[in-house]
């Protein structure tokens, strides 16, 4: 989860829109509600369970295990006839605000010591917080009293802290990566465990894993085991434009010709620029010409590549933050949009349960589905680690997606605000991953997206 981003942070509507997130349960097997095994240490071994993948959508919170109660009784059962959804997003940032800290770099509030995770549904306008402490809850009951009728709260049980979930997190960075097959590390929001992502669960990586937690000190029954693999980083409408804006082709020269996606456009100290995937360009490499294209096999340059962190070798790993890269935009002029005709209006962080949209020249269409996972450290094919990743499932991907923005479609207006950038996903699944846009901030510096054009 992020917490009070550099940059430019309008709050404004961050709605659910024409995409009705109840297509997500059709159609495909690692949807909503489709069942998936995980692992826990129980009794001394490691027991194989299921779920539906989105449990939060597919059951009523009274019947969750983990369920202590509405904040606010609304009728029927404290549920909402008609959730605002307006007011869920208002009041999430809220909530956001209330707890404070910075999860990527260890900074976590004190305001609610015993805050264990949040995630949302917004098809029934319902928060859910993991609590433990009656304080805590109550502070959380007042700070969003103005939004009763409009939105529910619903108090889970926490086990762990948010911040226990964490240090463990950060500390699980030292298990046998490669060894184990991990393709994944998240504080699970959603489930208040740490969840660990492995390629293949096998009785032999279990024993593995086990050790290595009790020599970390990481308790085995904080670990939820899941079996994914990991995201391949994807490599294509390419007509012509001018102005530039996000969700169309470009090519970046770095002695092969990588086409990927355009992220979004932006402005630093009045110049144009924009954002894409590094990886489109090869992590650390600056000074690359990028093109778009111009007519039938033509390609006009529109830029060059300015900053590229390079990856951080952090003993047998390499890391960065995020897969973004910034060009500085020459001969062409750029636009807050997104195609076809979305106007990006600011920029909001990455929330377990939101329903997020992008647009990729591979695929050629507008996919959506909902945020599982956030601030998740993610290990991509080759062993590069990305710290600050959101997981999507539901989100069609293909080659040449690389760099498209993600974004939230609003509902009555034709205005959105981005959340990140895709960089990859899991092959033959709709699982995929983008960079949060406060660790792309945090790379690449501040930035205006939402701008006079």
């Amino acid at each position: 989860m992020r917490w009070k981003l550099l940059g430019v942070l309008l709050l404004g509507l961050l709605i659910l829109g024409s995409f009705g997130s109840a297509d997500i349960v059709k159609g495909s097997n690692d949807k909503a509600c489709q069942p998936v095994k995980y692992w826990v240490f129980e009794n001394g071994q490691w027991v194989e369970k299921s779920e539906p993948r989105i449990w939060w959508y597919c059951q009523e919170p009274e019947k969750i295990k983990n369920f202590e109660g509405f904040a606010f009784k609304e009728k029927p059962y404290g549920l909402l006839k008609k959730p605002d959804q307006i007011a869920l997003h208002r009041a999430t940032r809220q909530l956001i605000n209330l707890i404070g800290g910075d999860e990527l770099h260890g900074k976590l509030s004190a305001n609610l010591p015993s805050y264990g995770g949040m995630f949302i549904n917004e098809e029934k306008g319902l928060i859910f917080v993991y609590v433990k402490d009656e304080k805590d809850k109550e502070k959380i009951k007042q700070a969003l009293m103005v939004y009763r009728g409009k939105i529910n709260l619903v108090f889970l049980k926490g086990k762990y802290s948010f911040e226990q979930l964490v240090q463990w997190k950060n500390l699980a960075l030292n298990l046998s990566i490669e060894k184990l097959g991990i393709s994944g590390i998240d504080a699970d929001e959603a489930h208040n465990m740490l969840t660990i992502e492995l390629e293949e669960v096998t009785p032999e990586k279990l024993k593995i894993l086990e050790n290595e937690l009790d020599k970390l000190g990481i308790p085995k029954s904080a670990v939820r085991i899941e079996k994914v693999r990991r995201m391949s980083l994807e490599r294509s409408p390419t007509d012509v434009f001018d102005p530039l804006i996000g969700g169309i082709g470009i090519r970046v020269n770095s002695g092969y010709s990588s086409t990927c996606t355009l992220g979004f456009t932006a402005k630093i100290n009045g110049e144009n620029y924009f954002v894409t995937a590094a990886h489109c360009a090869g992590f650390g490499n600056t000074g690359n010409s990028v093109y778009q294209p111009w007519g039938i096999l033509s390609w006009r340059k529109v830029g060059v590549v300015v900053k590229n962190p390079p990856l951080k070798n952090e003993g047998d790993k390499k890391v960065r933050e995020s897969d973004s890269l910034l060009v500085k935009v020459s001969g062409r002029s750029i636009a807050p949009q997104i195609y076809s005709d979305w106007k990006v209006e600011g920029i909001t962080e990455s929330v377990v349960g939101l329903y997020v949209c992008k647009f990729g020249i591979g695929t050629k269409a507008t996919n959506c589905g909902h945020v599982m996972k956030t601030n998740k450290i993610s290990v991509l094919e080759g062993g590069i680690l990305l710290t600050d990743t959101s997981e999507v499932v539901g989100m069609e991907h293909a080659q040449k997606d690389s760099g498209a923005p993600v974004f939230v479609k609003p509902y009555y207006v034709p205005n959105t605000r981005i959340v990140g950038i895709h960089f990859g996903g899991v092959e033959g699944t709709t699982i995929t991953g983008f960079s949060e846009i406060d660790g792309i901030f945090r790379e690449l510096g501040n930035m205006v997206v939402a701008y006079d054009s």
